[in-house]
């Protein structure tokens, strides 16, 4: 897969001065580094598989009390044994760790259900529910960079497999 180049400045007069070319990480690179946030709070994370998902409607408060919605991103990892997946909540902005995993298991798992328009929604005995979906190409925006993206056509397919799985046994 191709890298996007990002503006270059003018390149001094000498050759060792020169500045590299701000580029945009391809679709493999945001893949490891979605797996070195995983990694960094989970164990046994190797056992993994991993997608990004996104609520893209996901509301919250702002202090002075207005509702705002704003996309929300997480690194889902998911295994077939044992069942369950990890949730790991991921700031687009700086792809780093925006929260505390959340893993749901046959043991703590409420519901888990398939919307309408293909996301899911799962939810823990505890009261926290989450709500996203997966895309075959999932874009965002980071940083410097204005527009990211992660080919997970083939991670997409799994997941929708596992996740009609988990659905079925509960």
């Amino acid at each position: 897969m191709a890298r996007k180049l990002g503006p270059m400045s003018t390149p001094p007069s000498d050759p060792d001065q020169r500045e590299v070319p701000d580029r945009a990480p391809d679709s493999d690179q945001l893949k490891d580094d979605l797996r070195k946030i995983f990694d960094s709070q989970i164990p046994n994370y190797g056992d993994y598989n991993l997608v990004l998902a996104a609520n893209e409607r996901y509301q919250h408060r702002e202090p002075h009390g207005a509702r705002v919605i704003t996309p929300k991103y997480y690194v889902v990892g998911y295994r077939w044994k044992p069942t369950e997946i990890m949730i790991a909540p991921v700031d687009s902005h700086t792809l780093a760790a925006s929260g505390i995993p959340v893993e749901i298991n046959m043991t703590n798992l409420s519901h888990v259900l398939r919307l309408n328009d293909g996301h899911f929604e799962v939810g823990t005995s505890t009261g926290r529910t989450f709500r996203f979906g997966v895309q075959p190409e999932a874009r965002f925006s980071s940083g410097p960079h204005s527009q990211l993206t992660i080919d997970q056509l083939d991670d997409q397919t799994d997941f929708d497999a596992f996740m009609t799985a988990f659905i079925a046994m509960v």
